[in-house]
């Protein structure tokens, strides 16, 4: 008898992926297993704080970031490589000011932490080496100027790189080596690994004889990293006789390149396993974000504003560029959903920029205070070139360009727009609103509405599909789901004749594509057929109001081949119908679909001039996601011309 999925214990390592899990004989992972995880190696998390040498208080905000990504991370200790003020100066109370305010921050740290001085920290300001009183006062403030700690999973030792033989300046002396050989000794008897920390870069300084004093001790006893500061770059070194350096970069203190440059805020962190492994990796000042920072009732106002539908309301169309100048306008109104007043801004759209988020907190003691700056690349993942012109010929402008609205306010804006002729067709310009507001942490939420201005289309019905011009299959309203693929183009030609039984319009649509994707099954009802049908499909609009006529052109999987279905005049049924003919063709290049459009297919009386046309194209592929293109706006469909 098998056991019951229930009651079936899997113990899973590091599994493979996915995991082994119990199969039935068919090879199907069986439902509902308990599964248990092996016990994972023990391993410790030590965090380094980078140097903070400005001597500016802005450099505070890179420490406080990284004291509240660490109090969230929980370290099991945090350690620095010095230079913990900007010190050097001769005012000595604003020196220990400059402690005070460090030790404040890194008082809230909810591990332990060891410091490590650097040149700023020891340095008086009258620049003598002989000048002890700054580094007896960082004892007295910080801790020893060198000592050893030992962790469970690993041993640190700190050294004093300002110890030019009883002078503060470059250097270790010979009773720090002295005690170096002594406390690695020491250490390397525990089997654990062990990482040195220091400030300064002393390997690069020649007075040190780093080769000849102190590189042999770290080879003896087995070294496993070291780690330093001071030149405010981030860097990886070459290990030396196989033991990894590196450098690292800043956490307050001053850069002025690229981070590509190793010039950044961060913290670095040391992960060390049971087996004596020891992996460094760093992380942004302030990556780390609380559990509340969005709130539901916050996130409520951005999707309020983005997602009612009468938000944003255009009405109109401007005439379309093609052969001749176009200056027209339309109305947009703007509704504000929201219980705030709101501030808004119109623009052309332009090449996307990164959006800069400015997040600040009030921490209950004096005024509201910058947190964490940061940027979000969101603007460009989302740039969809094959459906964003953003080198339309037109010119908008916005009459007004910026105001205010409050709650529940409305404001009608006037959108103008300007072209010169054009050989072909233009896709409809880009344009974005940006509506902010304040949250409840009182920081500035923008929301992005992007929007195209409608384009009164007249596609002209030619003689011939070679003397036709052709049109894209477009987006008019923005969406965040539209495919990268390019617009599919469609043509109108004379028909071969109503009095022959033959067409009266014939429309030419070719798809940039190599894959006609039919069906596995048809929607029974018309309205998911229509707006989600389960491969590719064309629809056909003829006419408009009450009287106008729908088609729905879909693909069989034998051949395949087109069907062209009529939606019934109370939009419920899809009903086979005589009066569109198809034809489909494939190329290396993409497919094309011929619709004959008979007499029947138009509305009653209605003539071929002027005559309300509308052609979407959804080209599924293989993911069966529906977005749906079209020549004209829906709310203005484009209108036939027939020459005389």
């Amino acid at each position: 008898m098998p056991l019951s999925p229930l009651l079936l214990t899997v113990v899973l390592a590091c599994s493979p992926v996915p995991p082994e899990f119990a199969r039935d004989p068919e090879g199907r992972a069986t439902d509902g297993q308990r599964v248990a995880q092996a016990p994972s190696k023990r391993r410790q998390v030590v965090a380094i704080l980078p140097d903070r040498t400005t001597g500016r208080d802005w450099g505070l905000r890179y420490l406080r970031d990284a004291v509240q990504d660490l109090n969230r991370e929980l370290p099991d200790a945090v350690f620095c490589v010095g230079d913990l003020v900007q010190g050097y100066s001769r005012d000595h109370a604003h020196v220990i000011g400059e402690r005070k305010a460090f030790l404040d921050l890194a008082s809230r740290l909810r591990a332990p932490f060891y410091p490590t001085p650097g040149n700023h920290d020891l340095v008086s300001g009258k620049r003598s080496g002989a000048d002890r009183s700054f580094a007896d006062e960082y004892r007295a403030m910080f801790g020893p100027l060198y000592y050893s700690v030992e962790l469970e999973l690993a041993s640190f030792v700190i050294l004093n790189t300002e110890d030019g033989e009883g002078k503060i300046e470059p250097g270790f002396s010979d009773g720090q080596v002295a005690w170096l050989a002594k406390i690695l000794a020491e250490l390397e008897a525990r089997g654990k690994p062990i990482i040195l920390l220091f400030h300064r870069p002393l390997w690069d300084h020649k007075p040190t004889r780093w080769d000849e004093r102190v590189q042999p001790l770290l080879v003896k006893h087995g070294v496993d990293y070291v780690i330093a500061g001071h030149y405010h770059a981030l860097q990886m070194l070459p290990p030396k006789d196989g033991i990894p350096f590196l450098l690292l970069g800043t956490c307050g203190g001053a850069i002025d390149q690229h981070p590509l440059a190793g010039q950044l805020q961060h913290i670095s962190f040391v992960v060390i396993d049971e087996s004596g492994s020891v992996q460094p990796y760093h992380q942004i000042a302030g990556c780390t974000l609380p559990a509340d920072w969005i709130t539901q009732a916050d996130q409520a106002l951005a999707y309020k504003l983005k997602s009612s539908r009468d938000v944003v309301a255009i009405r109109g169309a401007v005439a379309d560029p093609l052969g001749e100048p176009s200056s027209g306008s339309v109305e947009l109104t703007l509704r504000n959903p929201l219980d705030r007043e709101i501030a808004v801004d119109l623009r052309a759209a332009t090449a996307p920029a990164a959006w800069e988020v400015v997040d600040r907190e009030d921490f209950g003691a004096g005024p509201v205070e910058l947190v964490r700056a940061w940027t979000s690349r969101t603007a460009f993942d989302i740039f969809n070139p094959a459906t964003t012109d953003l080198a339309t010929p037109f010119e908008l402008g916005f009459e007004p360009a910026a105001f205010t609205l409050p709650a529940g306010g409305a404001q009608t804006v006037v959108v103008t727009a300007r072209s010169r002729p054009q050989v072909r067709p233009v896709e409809p310009p880009p344009f974005e609103l940006v509506a902010r507001y304040r949250d409840s942490r009182g920081r500035d939420v923008p929301v992005v509405l992007r929007q195209r201005v409608p384009i009164a289309r007249r596609p002209a019905v030619a003689a011939s599909s070679r003397d036709a011009t052709s049109y894209s299959i477009a987006v008019w309203n923005w969406s965040e789901y539209d495919t990268s693929e390019r617009n599919s183009s469609v043509l109108f030609v004379r028909g071969s004749g109503a009095d022959a039984g033959g067409s009266v319009l014939d429309i030419e649509l070719d798809a940039p594509e190599d894959l006609v994707l039919s069906p596995d099954a048809t929607p029974t009802d018309a309205r998911s057929a229509i707006d989600d049908p389960l491969g590719d499909a064309v629809r056909v609009v003829v006419g408009d109001g009450p009287q106008a006529r729908e088609f729905l052109v879909t693909f069989a999987a034998d051949g395949p081949s087109p069907v062209v279905r009529a939606l019934s005049p109370d939009r419920k049924r899809l009903e086979r119908t005589e009066d569109v003919s198809a034809t489909l063709s494939l190329g290396s290049k993409g497919w094309r679909l011929h619709l004959g459009l008979r007499a029947g297919a138009l509305p009653s009386g209605a003539e071929l001039d002027g005559l309300p046309v509308n052609v979407g194209v959804a080209d599924n592929d293989e993911t069966y996601h529906t977005q749906w293109r079209w020549l004209a706006p829906r709310s203005e469909p484009a209108r036939l011309r027939v020459a005389p």
